[in-house]
């Protein structure tokens, strides 16, 4: 569904629970099947990991009869990052009252809030009484300033090294966005979790086709090893789309090549890159800058055993941001 305020459209989801969603439309599989169960297994510490998995099941099963899944996510593109059009806090106001008088029993959630490229959003969203919950932490990095490091330096290198080509996704054959889809799959699905974003291939045929995603792959040989898509909105460009071939030897350095062509693609554009989530220290050494993404939560207009989950886990959320910053996750 669309909201339109002015000349402002933004996407919204309405979501019930079901196991197998993805963490995108699903508060419940982002902090408890992916965020609880998933994620603890990257801790390498299998007594810690029981703990965490006997703390979890009570509150997987509160969470379900509490019923956390029933909400109305705004801003949502169905992606791991949703950045923001040009909207001020009248039109975001507006929205809000809006979505309340049309989803009555419903917990409105705007996504991806920050205070480094849409802090407005964050003050008005806050002054009209959102809870502002950890959703992740992720890096934001400045082009300019990452061709300047020297691991931007080792990373061109590389790339002429390797001799990879990089060619432009518009030129890409059906079979080789099959291709494509593959490696995202191999990297973000098996490797990392079903739980992500699950594309197919009649959207990657209407991406390259409509210029949803401007997406760039590495090819040698005849062979695409890696991909990358991103797009772009208000002077930032981000890239749900990422991939490459897990069977290949980590020393092709197949993730730091795909950074590489990100960031000169946003260097070329003039654009900040919100890099996403995750391997903070290896965006820290190119320039990156990480902050607190969270979800702005409004439930104040529904009984009080609906709104008790969301403070629960706001309550976890304080505890752990400080300790996200502390660890460049």
């Amino acid at each position: 569904m669309l909201v339109k305020v002015d000349d402002v459209i933004i996407p919204i989801t309405i979501s019930d629970f079901h196991p197998d969603n993805t963490y995108t439309v699903s508060p419940y599989s982002h902090y408890v099947s992916y965020g609880g169960f998933e994620e603890v297994k990257h801790l390498n510490n299998p007594p810690v990991e029981a703990l965490i998995k006997l703390v979890m099941n009570p509150v997987a099963w509160y969470f379900r009869r509490a019923e956390l899944d029933k909400v109305v996510y705004v801003n949502n593109y169905l992606l791991s990052t949703n950045l923001y059009p040009s909207v001020n806090s009248e039109q975001l106001s507006a929205v809000g009252e809006a979505l309340i008088g049309w989803f009555p029993d419903r917990v409105i959630v705007f996504r991806s809030v920050d205070q480094r490229k849409n802090p407005h959003v964050y003050q008005a969203l806050e002054a009209n009484g959102y809870e502002m919950v950890l959703s992740r932490q992720v890096w934001y990095m400045e082009p300019g300033e990452a061709v300047r490091t020297r691991q931007y330096k080792e990373d061109v290198r590389v790339l002429r090294n390797h001799g990879y080509e990089v060619v432009d996704g518009k030129d890409l054959s059906d079979e080789e966005l099959a291709r494509a889809l593959h490696l995202y799959n191999l990297l973000y699905l098996e490797k990392y979790s079903y739980y992500n974003p699950q594309f197919t291939l009649e959207f990657m045929k209407l991406a390259r086709d409509e210029g949803i995603l401007h997406m760039r792959v590495l090819k040698r040989d005849g062979r695409i090893d890696a991909v990358m898509g991103f797009f772009i909105r208000n002077g930032v460009m981000t890239q749900p789309l990422f991939g490459y071939d897990t069977a290949l030897p980590l020393e092709m350095g197949l993730y730091r090549l795909l950074t590489l062509i990100t960031l000169q693609e946003g260097l070329q554009r003039n654009l900040l890159v919100h890099a996403s989530g995750g391997v903070g220290k290896f965006k820290k050494v190119r320039g990156g800058k990480s902050v607190i993404e969270y979800n702005a939560v409004f439930a104040k207009h529904l009984p009080v055993r609906r709104q008790r989950p969301w403070k629960l886990i706001k309550l976890i959320s304080d505890y752990a941001i400080p300790y996200f910053r502390k660890m460049d996750f």
